[in-house]
């Protein structure tokens, strides 16, 4: 179970952010911008959760961040997870069902920095 996604890119920090929060939002995410110029992506209901854990369906809560970042001279979004969530409040079915959605986002936010053409390698981390 992948921790995180990286994509290396080829445009400028402002550029990813503009395809990284427009894919997150078009995936039902309710995106946040972070202080450091990331961002924080919340989808389904913390109550419907409580009351259903993991058989909550589209409604798991589920907490993902995005970091944009420069390593060595190259723009790098970093999406991740935020586990407690849907462990504590989905168990082990939530932590199943948020690790599928996790891997969609990854898949899906891959797919629109592709079609931007700025994608140049990903890679799992952790």
């Amino acid at each position: 179970m992948a921790s995180a996604h990286e994509f290396f890119l080829s445009s400028t920090a402002d550029d990813a952010r503009a395809v990284v929060g427009k894919s997150l939002a078009d995936q039902g995410f309710a995106v946040e911008t972070t202080s450091a110029g990331g961002f924080v992506a919340k989808r389904g209901s913390v109550p419907m959760t409580v009351l259903f854990g993991g058989l909550a369906g589209r409604q798991l809560a589920m907490t993902f961040r995005v970091e944009i970042m420069e390593l060595d001279g190259k723009i790098v979004a970093r999406l991740s997870r935020i586990t407690a969530s849907s462990v504590v409040t989905g168990g082990a079915i939530g932590a199943s069902k948020a690790d599928s959605a996790f891997k969609a986002t990854a898949n899906a936010l891959g797919a629109a920095l592709h079609d931007a053409g700025i994608l140049t390698s990903s890679r799992q981390v952790g």
